[in-house]
């Protein structure tokens, strides 16, 4: 496999649906494709529109007040943000220092908690607004489209046979690792947690790999599906 790198990212929205919602902060952490070792991080707030019929005349979901509660944010401070635009391209030039060759094949894997069901669902809508974007590939560039790493998934595979366990979310998961639930619902808390726990879960892939029998393992034996 080639080398390529690893961004842990997080966004804090003031809503639920990741096609509306307006990003309120973003971090993020660089980690070495091989060693797991971080190389980078970057971290802002973001304005968003405070003004909720401005912004569902926009077309973007109004900052909700649970939201707000969970993140521990004010308007004020949301709209004392540097704008949307200018993190997002800050954020796309601190990718792209991670792609080591400036090609879409060494483009960073992204990882997160539901990533795939929600961050990467924003990062796409920013990208077809701000870049960077592939109009061929229909997709971003800032990352691998091919590879993602998600730590709600990759938990799930690990744990889906224990009867034991009851949730697998961050809470849980912070618990369950014995990690302090302190700075929870800020972005870049969350990212140096998730990241935590994703280089501890690959590692432990990594080392389990080593011994896995995967040559010709089903040669002259039965499959389990027939």
């Amino acid at each position: 496999m080639a080398n390529r790198d690893i961004i842990c990212y997080d966004f804090e929205t003031g809503g639920r649906n990741p096609d509306t919602c307006q990003p309120t902060q973003l971090a993020a952490i660089a980690l070495d494709g091989r060693t797991l070792r971080k190389k980078g991080e970057f971290q802002s707030m973001i304005r968003a529109e405070i003004d909720d019929d401005k912004a569902i005349a926009a077309g973007l979901g109004p900052l909700e007040e649970g939201a707000l509660k969970i993140t521990g944010h004010t308007r004020e401070q949301i709209d004392a943000a540097p704008s949307l635009e200018s993190v997002w391209k800050r954020f796309g030039a601190f990718c792209l220092k991670y792609n080591w060759k400036k090609t879409p094949f060494f483009a960073p894997i992204p990882c997160g908690y539901n990533i795939i069901g929600y961050d990467n669902v924003i990062t796409k809508r920013l990208c077809k607004l701000y870049g960077p974007w592939s109009a061929k590939d229909d997709c971003p560039t800032m990352f691998s489209k091919v590879f993602k790493i998600d730590v709600m998934d990759m938990m799930y595979m690990w744990t889906e046979a224990d009867p034991e366990v009851k949730s697998i979310n961050m809470a849980a998961l912070r618990k369950r690792f014995g990690m302090s639930s302190e700075g929870a619902h800020d972005a870049l808390q969350d990212v140096k947690d998730t990241a935590n726990i994703m280089i501890k879960m690959l590692r432990t892939h990594r080392a389990v790999y080593k011994n896995l029998e995967i040559d010709d393992c089903f040669k002259g034996k039965d499959l389990f599906i027939q």
